[in-house]
């Protein structure tokens, strides 16, 4: 269970460190520190000066690239487990025939 949880908690781990690391960008400590008189002017360029930001880029792409190693980590662990589900499968095939037939004639 833990092969196919794996994938769900890096991601979220990593997010979760990508968001933090914006928030804490010097573009963001910035915008913070402004003096409370300009705040609502702030409130409304903070999105136009966020956009422009070589932190937000760093944001979406590296989002970009938790994504897609989650959807290669998900994948691979579906993967290995239809991979160990078939294993079993042979195997019990395997057994039944034995026992079905254990001199192991035609």
């Amino acid at each position: 269970m833990q092969k196919l949880t794996q994938p769900f908690v890096k991601l979220s781990t990593a997010n979760a460190e990508l968001i933090t690391r914006f928030a804490q960008s010097q573009d963001m400590v910035d915008l913070v520190n402004t003096s409370a008189q300009k705040y609502m002017e702030l409130a409304q360029k903070t999105f136009g000066g966020a956009a422009a930001s070589g932190a937000q880029a760093d944001l979406i792409r590296s989002l970009t690239e938790n994504y897609s190693t989650f959807a290669r980590e998900h994948a691979e662990s579906l993967m290995g487990m239809a991979a160990e589900a078939q294993a079993r499968m042979s195997q019990q095939v395997a057994d039944v025939t034995k026992i079905v037939n254990p001199a192991g004639s035609s």
